[in-house]
């Protein structure tokens, strides 16, 4: 069955309205509201769009829409032309008035062969509705009878405050087949409900608000346009002669006359969204106010074709993307959370993310890291009997293989599969989950023991070379480029004195003492998805600086993240010190969850880890003090350099604890249930 077509009818003057009322933007960003149908329907499944134009309007057409419209979906186009009548059939003089909608339609008997539905260009249908004609489209087909679809809308949710407007009001049997469609020319608000006219106003009929009625948003199949071809030379027969200039042949119409004849049934697909239109340039702000109260509920994205909105559109997401909405707590990349609705009718939900190509200047290497890791711990999981869509991150490939899109703006995006019925916590409230996190962060460099760490790039050069850290802390105390050296020379002689705490990891992997592991990088609590049910880790994710490393440097930014008693810019030093009780529970699961894969050598050196850690992220602060706040993000003034000695301290009290910390990790290579290499 063939995929089924969008098509659009773009060609009317908007004669109310007072112009090309179909390419007025609706939005600061020049999106209109074309662009919002066109997004739904790509989202929902739709690949092709027919747009219905004039001839004469197709070169500013082509440049106001088609020429970007076709870098995110494929674009054809039909043109109404007045004089395509059938043989025999000639305009009446003075008509200038197009010959309707279903006239308009069946300019694309050429360039249709297969289910197709049809919109108007200047109205705005939702999001539901497209996701319903498409399934209906790609679902059914014609069999004794023609098997066609509308999507109804309640007629209260049609009507403008401006004017009167045209609705095919429809009757509906109770399997849901329209059984009529009348076109009512002008229906007004009138009081709290609505009624029509049919004798310029002289008298009303009422309507009840609910009445479905016709949005011109159907669903055909391709023997549509032959029906409609076949009854069009009846239409002029009538027509010209009662009405010759303004007569039109209306789709309701054919659709009518197709259910009189038991040829076709109509299934309405209801929505309850409001429709918007600008059939009234007074409407336009209507739409508008709609329309951003849209992007502020994350159903829409502030720039259709730009950053996030094409995003949606690229990735082989299970299912429709209903919304997009800012998620978590990370300061690096763009987190988004979006909402989808699975083919089956249930939701679901994905991770997406605008990567900082700022910090991560090789996105392309940094993904093919994350796939290599990701696909090796998929393996190693299967063989160990876990589940893997829980235990490891999983990337959602775009709609041609690829594990990120680039977008127009040359933004880099990623997309992964949510991990349901977990939760990462920004700070430690329950010691067990601490525990938890380094039986996590263990395990990790349990399953990469055998990862070949040399194959993978480094995502930021030199991120915990400890050793060119400390060169460049002497060039800024050096420059002291904003002169503020001198009042901080207590905090300088501090980490000057322990250069040696700088060198000891270097040294060390240059003799060949301890390996080059696989390892992560930011080992903080949050980056450990805990299981609600169990609460037990499951899965250690943000994987961007996974890359060749030392194992006692992911211990140890653990233990100077959590083992803390308090926050990384407390102003009051006598509230920050090294929790030996944190310290012991997270070295208990951190040796646990490797599994002996580590050398005695490595078990030996974790306190060393700690202390490195600390030292090398404390100095890091002091040097963005000493250049003037440009790497870090501060909120008040001295901010890093309060960051800077709460370091220091954390460092003097594990010097302090120095034997503790050792004896602790001492006991724990003694228990009969770890081994080491």
């Amino acid at each position: 069955m063939q995929k089924p077509v969008l098509v659009i009818m773009a060609a009317g003057m908007g004669s109310r309205y007072g112009g090309l009322k179909q390419i007025d933007p609706i939005d600061e960003h020049g999106n209109i509201i074309m662009d919002f149908s066109i997004f739904d329907a790509k989202r929902a499944g739709f690949e092709k769009v027919v747009f219905i134009i004039k001839k004469e309007n197709e070169s500013d057409f082509r440049e106001v829409i088609g020429n970007r419209i076709k870098d995110v979906i494929d674009v054809e186009y039909a043109f109404q032309d007045i004089h395509n009548l059938p043989e025999g059939y000639v305009v009446p003089e003075g008509r200038v008035k197009p010959w309707g909608t279903a006239h308009a339609v069946l300019s694309c008997i050429d360039v249709i062969d297969g289910p197709f539905a049809v919109i108007n260009a200047d109205d705005y249908y939702g999001r539901d509705a497209f996701i319903k004609i498409y399934d209906f489209l790609s679902k059914t087909e014609d069999d004794d009878k023609y098997r066609y679809a509308m999507v109804g809308y309640q007629l209260e949710n049609t009507l403008t405050e401006n004017g009167h407007v045209a609705r095919g009001v429809c009757s509906v049997d109770e399997d849901n087949y329209l059984t009529k469609v009348v076109e009512r020319t002008r229906i007004e608000r009138k009081g709290d409900g609505a009624a029509f006219t049919e004798d310029d106003g002289e008298s009303w009929v009422e309507l009840p608000k609910d009445a479905i009625v016709s949005m011109n948003m159907w669903g055909f199949s391709k023997s549509f346009l032959q029906e409609t071809k076949a009854g069009f030379a009846a239409f002029l027969e009538e027509g010209l002669k009662n009405n010759p200039l303004k007569c039109e042949y209306f789709l309701p119409t054919v659709v009518s006359n197709l259910l009189s004849d038991e040829k076709a049934t109509v299934t309405v697909l209801t929505s309850n969204d409001k429709w918007f239109g600008v059939t009234y340039k007074e409407d336009k702000q209507v739409v508008m106010d709609a329309i951003q109260s849209m992007k502020n509920q994350g159903i829409y994205p502030q720039a259709v074709w730009c950053g996030s909105g094409e995003a949606l559109s690229a990735f082989r997401l299970d299912g429709v993307a209903m919304s997009m909405e800012r998620y978590g707590s990370g300061h690096i990349n763009d987190t988004y959370l979006v909402r989808t609705r699975k083919a089956d009718g249930t939701d679901g939900r994905v991770i997406m993310q605008r990567m900082n190509t700022n910090i991560f200047i090789e996105p392309e290497q940094l993904m093919e890291n994350i796939l290599g890791v990701t696909s090796f711990l998929r393996e190693r999981i299967i063989e160990n009997g876990g589940n893997p869509d829980r235990e490891t991150l999983n990337v959602i490939p775009t709609k041609d293989d690829k594990a990120f899109f680039v977008d127009s703006e040359g933004k880099y995006w990623r997309s992964y599969i949510f991990i349901e019925d977990a939760t990462g916590y920004d700070k430690v409230e329950n010691p067990e989950d601490f525990y938890q996190s380094a039986v996590s962060f263990g395990n990790f460099q349990r399953l990469l023991a055998e990862y070949p760490a040399e194959t993978l790039h480094e995502t930021i050069k030199g991120f915990h070379d400890t050793k060119a850290r400390f060169a460049v802390f002497k060039q800024a105390v050096a420059d002291d480029v904003c002169g503020r050296a001198a009042a901080v020379k207590e905090e300088i002689d501090f980490y000057l004195a322990r250069e040696d705490v700088a060198n000891v990891f270097g040294d060390l992997l240059e003799k060949g003492e301890i390996p080059l592991r696989v390892t992560h990088n930011d080992t903080k609590l949050n980056n450990i998805m805990i299981d609600d049910a169990t609460h037990k880790g499951i899965c250690v994710i943000d994987l961007d600086t996974v890359m060749p490393g030392l194992a006692m440097n992911d211990f140890g930014d653990s233990i100077r993240f959590g083992a803390s008693t308090a926050a990384e810019d407390e102003k009051d030093l006598d509230k920050v010190w090294c929790d030996m009780e944190l310290f012991e529970l997270y070295a208990k699961g951190f040796i646990e969850g490797c599994g002996g894969k580590l050398t005695a050598k490595e078990i030996e050196l974790l306190p060393m880890g700690a202390k490195v850690m600390t030292y090398e992220c404390g100095m890091r602060f002091l040097t963005d003090y000493l250049q003037g706040d440009v790497y870090f993000k501060t909120h008040r003034e001295g901010h890093n350099l309060d960051r800077a000695r709460t370091h220091i301290k954390l460092v003097q009290d594990m010097e302090d604890k120095w034997d503790v910390m050792n004896e602790i990790v001492r006991k724990k290579t003694c228990n009969p249930h770890t081994t080491m290499l």
